[in-house]
């Protein structure tokens, strides 16, 4: 990236467009202010094909940015301001304008990104949201303009496809509720709200506790426990999710250099995202050096998506780490489009049935017909498979009489501290012998 393009990709998602943003806002504002004017602050945000996150470099996005920029700039007055926050969301700020009036503009932005695009050869649709808060009648200030704003943007979204919402004067609690995550979440690591759960996998063979998963949580100030459900999109769309990663990956290995008297097997999530970092072996080696932690105590779960893998060097660096001692497992199977002949080209060692497999077998027990035959392949293969979400006893003993090898689940705990884990094996295992003795009585 040449230094003009670094220059503007700064204004654009760094500090600058932050500053730049609050500059326009206040002056727009205090404009407003003394003319006794309305301004309306526009949140808009695009939602690109899932694809366009799955490569560094996309020159079609490339071109598709500077095309959505193009038709904003056309679609809104002179006077108007359109900033680029991120890579998806714009703040726009309209002057000396009715409620009607900047209805008007905004659906005109609306349909613009909605047209078309034509990119070699290629034909792209956008879908967008926009929510809107007005001065002075919506809010005076400016940060709770912006907030308003974004909630407003959420409401529009869940109404209706390329939807626009107006601050009325009420907020709907779901849509603030993420704009406080979405606005906290790139403090949360550096004010020490994140801490991670595991919760325990229990090996049917050996009848003991072997291992973890690692869970990432958020302790909210104010809004309390926050599940990796509501914020790890997000992540992923501010660029925060290999910085998560690592920091989780750290964690593990400090609690585990710290306890080393039994030694469990610790699963931890790696995402699409980090396959692509070119330093991903050397900062995974140099995190274990610094614990003296083995990679054969880790398994690194990955998502199930059969097209990132075949790109050469993501393959390559799944079977570096597997040559580097950790285990691989595949999470969620049966949520995409796997076959059982993409095994032999990857290094697997585990796939984790998804839990709609679970579920649905508690449902009709006519689908033992189809799990059977997928547990029975793995074994074929080599491949251990793992049950996640077995809740209770009657889950249990169906899992145990399907031959499957690890499961995981709240019969045997719900996701608890590390300090926990290590104090209560014993009393998890006990609680699971006593199900097989059930079992062997009825």
């Amino acid at each position: 990236m040449d230094g003009k393009n670094m220059e503007r990709e700064d204004q654009l998602f760094g500090l600058s467009s932050v500053h730049l943003l609050n500059e326009r806002l206040q002056l727009t504002l205090a404009f407003s202010k003394r003319y006794q004017m309305s301004t309306a602050v526009c949140y808009l945000r695009l939602f690109l094909p899932p694809e366009f996150s799955q490569h560094k470099e996309n020159e079609i996005e490339t071109v598709l940015m500077n095309k959505i920029s193009e038709r904003l700039r056309r679609s809104i007055r002179d006077i108007d301001t359109v900033i680029q926050i991120n890579k998806t969301d714009f703040i726009i700020l309209i002057a000396d304008i009715t409620e009607h009036d900047c209805k008007v503009i905004c659906e005109r932005v609306m349909a613009s990104i909605a047209d078309r695009y034509t990119i070699d050869f290629n034909y792209l649709s956008i879908n967008s949201s926009m929510g809107i808060c007005m001065y002075p009648y919506g809010s005076e200030n400016p940060d709770e303009l912006k907030t308003l704003a974004k909630a407003q943007m959420y409401e529009a979204g869940e109404a209706l496809e390329n939807g626009i919402s107006f601050y009325k004067g009420e907020l709907n609690p779901a849509a603030y509720r993420k704009v406080l995550i979405e606005n906290d979440l790139p403090y949360a690591l550096k004010k020490g709200q994140l801490y991670v759960e595991y919760q325990p996998q229990y090996c049917l063979e050996q009848r003991a506790i072997v291992g973890a998963e690692a869970l990432i949580r958020w302790n909210h100030p104010s809004l309390g426990a926050i599940s990796p459900g509501e914020f790890i999109a997000y992540a992923e769309q501010a660029g925060m999710l290999n910085g998560l990663f690592f920091w989780v990956f750290e964690e593990v290995c400090k609690k585990m250099a710290s306890k080393k008297d039994r030694m469990l097997k610790y699963s931890i999530n790696l995402s699409v995202n980090q396959l692509l970092l070119d330093s991903l072996i050397l900062d995974i080696s140099n995190i274990l050096n610094r614990y003296s932690v083995s990679a054969a105590q880790l398994t690194l779960e990955i998502t199930e998506n059969i097209e990132i893998y075949t790109i050469r060097k993501v393959n390559e660096k799944l079977h570096l780490l597997r040559e580097m001692g950790f285990t691989i497992a595949l999470d969620d199977f049966g949520n995409g489009y796997f076959s059982f002949s993409d095994f032999i080209k990857l290094p697997i060692d585990f796939i984790k049935l998804d839990r709609d497999f679970v579920f649905s077998l508690l449902k009709n027990k006519k689908h033992k017909g189809v799990i059977t035959p997928i547990i029975q392949m793995a074994h074929n293969l080599d491949l251990q498979v793992i049950i996640e979400g077995i809740e209770d006893y009657s889950q249990f003993v169906e899992w145990v009489n399907l031959d499957c090898d690890i499961i995981q689940g709240y019969f045997i705990s719900k996701p608890i501290s590390f300090e926990e884990l290590t104090t209560s094996i014993g009393d998890m295992e006990k609680k699971v012998a006593v199900g097989f003795s059930s079992e062997k009585e009825q």
